[in-house]
């Protein structure tokens, strides 16, 4: 339960810190490593996530000018995404983000000398990275 509650608090510093939830930026990660060859239906297939809730968080995205829809001459029906430099820029900062908690975890200092990472441990790096001054965001 103690891991569960630090999992959350970490997805719910993320999306505070960076205005998007952590699926959010997974999908803005996929595009921007496929522009203008995904559709939310292949984004949701290949993140094994439902049509629904990645077409949901598609909209969101387009809503706030970060990802844009275009439209195929050959067939309307297909419509491929692509990241609007905001989206490019807002993918940057997020994974800039997590490169900066994958640091914070990698310093935190483990009990045992086993090779694997217990329970207990990963909520430990998780709490390093949760238990920081809210003050500590970076510059979006």
């Amino acid at each position: 339960m103690e891991l569960k509650r630090e999992l959350e608090k970490s997805a719910t510093r993320f999306q505070r810190t960076m205005g998007i939830s952590v699926d959010q930026y997974a999908i803005l990660h996929h595009i921007l490593e496929n522009p203008g060859k995904l559709t939310s239906a292949t984004v949701a297939d290949s993140r094994g996530i439902s049509r629904a809730a990645v077409s949901r968080g598609i909209s969101q995205l387009i809503r706030r000018g970060y990802v844009v829809q275009s439209y195929q001459s050959s067939d309307r029906r297909v419509r491929p995404l692509s990241l609007t430099t905001t989206g490019e820029q807002l993918e940057t900062d997020c994974y800039q983000t997590l490169q900066t908690a994958a640091k914070t975890m990698s310093k935190v200092d483990l009990d045992g000398s086993g090779s694997q990472v217990t329970i207990g441990q990963l909520t430990k790096m998780l709490s390093a990275v949760t238990g920081k001054d809210d003050t500590e965001t970076p510059d979006k």
